[in-house]
């Protein structure tokens, strides 16, 4: 998968449109002119033409494209700009906090295009906002397209249960017949979650996981409806951009990413709005310092050449990583850059 930044981490509390800006701390140092914050259709086709001529690259963007950022909506360029990615993929999706206060928000009808365009829209759960936004909008989305992600950011297990139920009854007051896989899935979730809390009540992440069992993330519906749920526990950030070693839910284990980078497999690649590339889904709190090369300003031959260089520098920091964990000193920034809870 490519997942690739269009838009600068706005402030979603003005929820139509950017009226001002500021970017979110650990992209300001990436970010620092406002010509990166929103995507605009010839940087996406300088892009599209890259990508095109480095054939892992390619490989990954028909595999999926994810078009993000912070909320890719807001960006006034978006339909143009996917458009272009879609040249390159049939399976392109935006993702979005559908934070929006009517239907007559240029960003609605810019989602709403997409859609018309055969682009998918995922959405990260907010209960704050469910009720009064979220909702409507999923209502409509559910009937605009054939599938749906939903991300969960769950501070604490009562809180991924709260946002479980939240869905479940969702999907009961629609399509019942449509979507009754949907709701089995949710049910059997949050039953094995509330036996996993009783039976746990200082829950390790491993009894949470064994709890789940083999419990898939994904259901097809009648129609051909696809429905997945992601489950993902929240940090605390400090103000540069360094997530901690352990996550809010489980504060007694430490959590570590198993990078495929580091194993010399790239499945996902994100592409910031200035041409950086970096093999994580989440460069913003990560803050991986090996670079995959500039997409934008290096050739093709050079940006292969990088990938050699900086997977074998990631290779040796998930090393010394393990080892620091291992001895006591987990947290230490090691010299190759990689962060700390990467092995």
């Amino acid at each position: 998968m490519l997942s690739i930044f269009v838009e600068a981490s706005c402030n979603r509390y003005v929820r139509d449109e950017c009226r001002f800006c500021h970017v979110y701390a650990p992209l300001q140092p990436i970010l620092e002119s406002k010509e990166y914050w929103h995507m605009m259709p010839d940087t996406a086709e300088l892009m599209a033409e890259k990508i095109r001529s480095i054939e892992p690259l390619n490989d990954l963007a028909k595999q999926e494209i994810n078009l993000t950022g912070g909320e890719a909506s807001q960006n006034p360029h978006i339909v143009e700009v996917y458009k272009i990615f879609r040249t390159l993929s049939d399976n392109v999706r935006l993702h979005t906090n559908l934070d929006i206060n009517s239907e007559k928000s240029k960003r609605w009808e810019r989602l709403v295009e997409i859609t018309k365009l055969r682009g998918r829209i995922d959405i990260t759960l907010y209960p704050t906002v469910w009720e009064s936004r979220q909702q409507p909008f999923l209502e409509k989305i559910i009937q605009l397209q054939d599938g749906l992600i939903v991300n969960l950011i769950y501070e604490s297990l009562e809180d991924l249960l709260k946002q479980i139920k939240i869905l479940e009854e969702f999907f009961i007051h629609q399509d019942k017949k449509k979507f009754a896989p949907v709701i089995e899935l949710l049910n059997e979730f949050s039953d094995r979650l509330r036996k996993t809390m009783k039976t746990n009540p200082v829950c390790r992440e491993d009894d949470f996981l064994n709890g789940m069992g083999n419990l898939e993330n994904y259901v097809s519906c009648p129609g051909g409806f696809v429905f997945a749920v992601n489950a993902i526990p929240s940090f605390h950030v400090n103000p540069k951009g360094v997530r901690d070693m352990t996550s809010l839910p489980f504060p007694q284990d430490i959590y570590k990413v198993e990078c495929t980078a580091v194993r010399g497999v790239i499945e996902i690649m994100t592409i910031l709005q200035t041409g950086e590339m970096t093999p994580c889904c989440d460069v913003g709190n990560l803050g991986c310092k090996p670079k995959f090369g500039n997409l934008l300003a290096d050739s093709p031959e050079v940006i292969l050449q990088k990938f050699g260089v900086s997977q074998k520098l990631m290779a040796s920091g998930a090393l010394k990583n393990l080892k620091n964990i291992e001895s006591g000193k987990a947290g230490e920034w090691v010299e190759e850059g990689i962060p700390p809870f990467c092995v």
